[in-house]
């Protein structure tokens, strides 16, 4: 089994967060290890090496114009929410 290095692509488990390892450290017996991706530490033991970044298909074959009324659409459903929140009222 291959070990992670520095410079390893690799994903978290958790949450399936892809990144690049740039720092390598160990601290209280726990190995750690830097991702460019999140700029957060993880444990090795939560990381497994990948050999290339997962394919972002959500957007693919879409034109411009459709991208831009996903992102509209997605605005306006924002939007309404907000006001829902700001109709709130809070006793006290």
């Amino acid at each position: 089994m291959a070990e992670i290095v520095e410079d390893s692509l690799v994903r978290y488990k958790g949450t399936g967060t892809t990144g690049k390892v740039k720092v390598l450290k160990e601290e209280d017996g726990q190995k750690w290890a830097y991702l460019d991706s999140t700029g957060l530490y993880y444990r090795l033991d939560t990381l497994e090496l990948i050999d290339k970044p997962p394919e972002r298909k959500e957007l693919e074959g879409m034109t411009l114009e459709q991208i831009q009324e996903r992102f509209r659409q997605t605005q306006e459903m924002m939007d309404a929410a907000k006001m829902q929140d700001d109709n709130l009222e809070t006793g006290g």
